[in-house]
């Protein structure tokens, strides 16, 4: 009889420079079966990890929630700029090649700083002009994004003071085409809690295989997290339904692989 221990798909979650959510993103991704492994931005670029080492040593890579570098000019500008000069990552090359992306609050606006989700869309100040700590409703869209296979509405919590959407001017039609179209605009919020535009809380890249989303799905793996959770206490001991999006990206690493 083999004793042979199965290896978990490995799962590199960012941190430094004013991220502070990796240990809630790393537990995340634990629960849902895969051995996650925090490593400092700095290290990274200090051992030269291009592309073709990331895409031989890992399955996925996640961009936590947080500050980086305080969002001095402008929320994951800086962390965007190190990714791409510093590592010379190109992601949407790593999820062609099989890999998976997430990129959460401060890691989905380093996504968008990226071009990741292509031109003529942004991210800025919530309309209102104040930092938001919440709970919200978002709802699924379309069929693209494999991060979100089987998903319904899903609450969650938002913490972030720059989360507003927006598109491009003179390029409105075109780019809102694409989204539509493609179906790229894969999360949307019930409301609208920062006036994002078509009330946009998440984007897929082309493939499926990249999401990045404003709200925090691994802040909400545990139903106790939940600040109703005791209208429901015979679920106390049950997932949080933020969990079902890592839970698809483990069936999808593991099923193809």
């Amino acid at each position: 009889m083999s004793t042979a221990v199965k290896t978990k798909p490995r799962v590199l979650v960012l941190f430094g420079d004013g991220i502070n959510c990796e240990k809630e993103t790393a537990q995340a991704f634990a629960l849902a079966g895969f051995q996650p492994e925090i490593r400092h931005l700095n290290d990274l670029i200090a051992e030269r990890m291009n592309n073709t080492v990331l895409q031989r040593e890992y399955k996925v890579v996640a961009l936590p929630g947080g500050f980086s570098f305080g969002d001095d000019l402008g929320s994951g500008q800086v962390l965007a700029l190190k990714i791409q000069y510093g590592l010379g990552w190109d992601l949407n090359q790593f999820a062609q090649a099989g890999g998976m992306v997430i990129g959460i609050c401060n890691g989905f606006q380093a996504l968008l700083k990226l071009g990741v989700f292509g031109q003529g869309i942004s991210i800025t100040h919530n309309v209102h002009g104040k930092f938001m700590n919440t709970w919200v409703r978002i709802n699924p869209q379309g069929n693209r994004s494999v991060w979100l296979k089987g998903a319904g509405p899903i609450d969650v919590p938002i913490r972030h003071g720059e989360g507003r959407i927006v598109i491009a001017r003179d390029r409105h039609k075109e780019v809102m085409s694409k989204l539509e179209r493609t179906e790229m605009m894969c999360l949307r919020y019930e409301g609208d809690p920062n006036g994002s535009e078509m009330q946009i809380a998440g984007l897929s890249d082309s493939t499926g295989r990249i999401l990045g989303l404003m709200p925090h799905p691994e802040a909400f793996v545990r139903w106790t997290a939940h600040p109703e959770w005791t209208m429901a206490p015979g679920r106390a001991s049950g997932p949080g339904q933020g969990l079902l999006l890592f839970q698809n990206a483990y069936r999808e690493v593991t099923q193809n692989a």
